[in-house]
């Protein structure tokens, strides 16, 4: 009886176990099909949209159709080599397939691949330098491979690194084994964290501390093994701002059982390297300065990636939208105090300063706070998002997106902005009451309210400028005139003369006094002038607005 209770509880117990493996294996399985199912969705979708636009907008310019069709081919081109890589990856998992040895040099073989990066490097104004202790080094070796694991590297040590930095790529023997070739990138990048270190070659493995992808998913798992499978190894030395350096080890030698064919240095098998298809040049497509008497709305595009801020671009048409863009978020803060944009558009993953912080800089800015901010971003957790919101933003959309839920998000925005600003002119500027005795605590409204006091402390100054009032605000005209526009819709000018009007308003209202010592009240010495402008704001002479405030209090 003990002995089958004790079987069964054992049975009991191992089923269990299982099970708990398979719901496991299931979880990695699920986990992995959902990452990959997301680096498929963004190229697919920048792809779909710019197709749509090719089909529907009528009126594109030679240079536009261009510019998108190189945009589709690029974005097919990133599908397929994640295709490919997923491919390479099963294959090297379940069963070797036939591997083309070839005996040749192989610094002169990696030499070509940096060749070809160096154009696209170039791209993002990044040097790329070659070094090799030895112009010769004949060993038999695998260029199919070779040139994948190199194109891995390199192509990640670009896209961490910022704008002028430089890449090298350093061949040299082991200093303890003659046998092993070392081959080392190194960049000037934002480095990697030590807790992410151990699992940077982890499938879709994500930065703990922003979510970003290392690599793009699949490219350093499979450089792994690729390594592995020809007797290699690979290790990376990194620390966060102060680059990267990823250590190639490989073995040296020449097979005597077999002789393989031989790999020579000519233009059919340069043919066979990766050449990274250009990158579009898309300034063109943006605008670099602000017309203060463009009608159109302007939106700031803060993205690193330029397909993306390309199929952004083409969602707003450009009659009604004026789009500046910007890949980084200290750049993004130095274009907004310059220009002040109606509204900000970013990813939360930028460079230099991410979406977070350029969002609470902006918010905490008493020139920029008006500003709406949306993020977009592919760090879609609820985590994610709630954070998003807590540094200020206004909405957040998960890549990917469709094209109508964020061009309806930035309507809806600006109409909201522009019932604001009512509520900011009747809460600064009352017929009855000085500026100083509204209550209301918002921070726009507390901009207005100093700059009215300004303007009612110079009241009868007739030299008064809207210069005067942006050097008491510590400001540039220009970023008064966006400023006030922006949360009053008026530019400074105008809105200097309406708190001047609206005061003769109320001496008009409460005081004796003849209509050429009102308009002395308030710093206008010309009658007639005065009288001109009051009529083209309120629809009345002074005179008339008087009688009929005599006749209501009469009344």
């Amino acid at each position: 009886m003990t002995i089958s209770v004790s079987f069964l509880l054992y049975a009991f117990l191992e089923r269990s176990r299982n099970n708990r493996m398979l719901k496991r294996v299931e979880q990695i399985r699920s986990n992995i099909f959902a990452k990959i199912t997301h680096e498929f969705r963004t190229p697919l979708t920048i792809i779909i949209g710019l197709s749509k636009q090719l089909r529907e907008l009528k009126d594109l310019s030679d240079n536009k159709v261009e510019t998108y069709l190189n945009t589709i081919e690029r974005q097919g081109r990133n599908l397929s080599d994640l295709v490919n890589q997923l491919l390479d990856i099963s294959n090297l998992s379940t069963s070797p397939k036939a591997v083309e040895w070839k005996t040749g040099n192989i610094v002169t073989f990696i030499n070509m691949i940096c060749e070809s990066f160096r154009i696209y490097a170039k791209q993002k104004d990044i040097e790329l330098f070659f070094f090799s202790e030895e112009n010769i080094v004949e060993t038999d070796f695998v260029p199919d491979y070779i040139n994948k694991i190199m194109q891995n590297l390199l192509g990640n040590a670009i896209k961490f690194s910022d704008e002028g930095t430089r890449i090298y790529v350093v061949i040299e023997r082991s200093k303890s084994d003659s046998k092993r070739l070392i081959v080392k990138v190194i960049d000037q990048g934002k480095g990697i964290s030590k807790e992410d270190i151990p699992h940077i070659f982890d499938l879709f493995y994500q930065n703990n501390a922003s979510g970003e992808m290392i690599g793009n998913g699949i490219g350093l798992t499979l450089t792994k093994q690729l390594i592995e499978s020809i007797d290699g190894s690979i290790s990376v030395k990194s620390e966060l701002g102060n680059g990267t350096t990823f250590i190639v080890e490989l073995p040296l030698r020449i097979s005597e059982k077999t002789l393989y064919p031989r790999w020579t240095d000519n233009e059919k098998n340069g043919k066979k390297h990766f050449v990274p298809l250009k990158s579009e040049d898309t300034s063109r497509m943006f605008s670099k300065e602000i017309n203060e008497n463009d009608p159109r709305t302007t939106i700031l595009l803060v993205e690193d990636n330029k397909d993306i801020a390309l199929y952004v671009r083409s969602m707003f048409p450009e009659d009604t939208y004026n789009i500046m863009y910007t890949s980084n978020g200290e750049s993004a803060l130095e274009i907004a105090h310059e220009h002040i944009p109606d509204i900000v558009i970013t990813d939360v993953i930028i460079p230099k300063k991410n979406g977070y912080e350029l969002c609470r800089e902006i918010k905490s800015s008493s020139l920029l706070n008006h500003i709406p901010v949306i993020m977009i971003s592919a760090k879609n957790s609820d985590q994610d998002v709630a954070e998003g919101f807590r540094s200020g933003a206004d909405g957040y959309l998960k890549k990917p997106f469709q094209p109508e839920e964020l061009v309806i998000r930035v309507k809806n925005l600006l109409i909201a902005r522009n019932r604001m600003r009512e509520k900011y002119n009747r809460a600064v500027i009352k017929e009855n009451k000085k500026a100083e005795e509204v209550k209301d605590n918002n921070i726009n409204v507390e901009f207005l309210r100093h700059a009215t006091d300004i303007i009612y402390r110079e009241m009868k100054n007739p030299e008064f400028t809207t210069l005067i009032l942006a050097q008491e605000l510590a400001i540039s005209v220009s970023q008064l005139n966006k400023k006030l526009n922006a949360i009053t819709g008026f530019p400074s000018s105008t809105y200097i003369l309406k708190v001047k009007l609206t005061y003769a308003k109320k001496l008009l209202a409460s005081q004796n006094k003849s209509i050429g010592e009102v308009a002395t009240e308030c710093g206008i010495f010309d009658v007639n002038y005065f009288s001109r402008v009051f009529k083209k704001h309120f629809g009345v002479t002074p005179s008339q607005y008087r009688k009929l405030q005599l006749e209501k209090t009469n009344n």
